[in-house]
């Protein structure tokens, strides 16, 4: 049996699967959220009328910020899969 841990003080182990690591990153939920928002974003600015780009000046609004989401979500992406979250253990016990 482990003896209790002093508030304030980190455990010294912790036993998690990456599975669950990743499942609790949030750049996956952001990127995931991001991406979506674009890909409606993007849909939207290619079925705007004319009128619309009228009101916009002549920019397709809903579509470039569509593709800057996607570009932002691909980035979250890319950066959870590239670091992803570790949780350091110690073997001092």
């Amino acid at each position: 049996m482990s003896e209790p841990v002093e508030p304030g003080t980190p455990q010294a182990t912790v036993e998690t699967g990456s599975r669950m690591q990743r499942l609790f990153d949030l750049r996956y939920v952001i990127g995931a959220l991001l991406g979506v928002y674009g890909v409606v974003l993007v849909i939207r600015g290619l079925l705007d009328g004319p009128e619309q780009l009228a009101r916009a000046a002549g920019i397709s609004i809903n579509l470039w910020t569509g593709v800057g989401l996607l570009v932002v979500s691909v980035v979250f992406l890319l950066w959870a899969r590239a670091r992803p979250l570790g949780i350091e253990s110690s073997d001092d016990a």
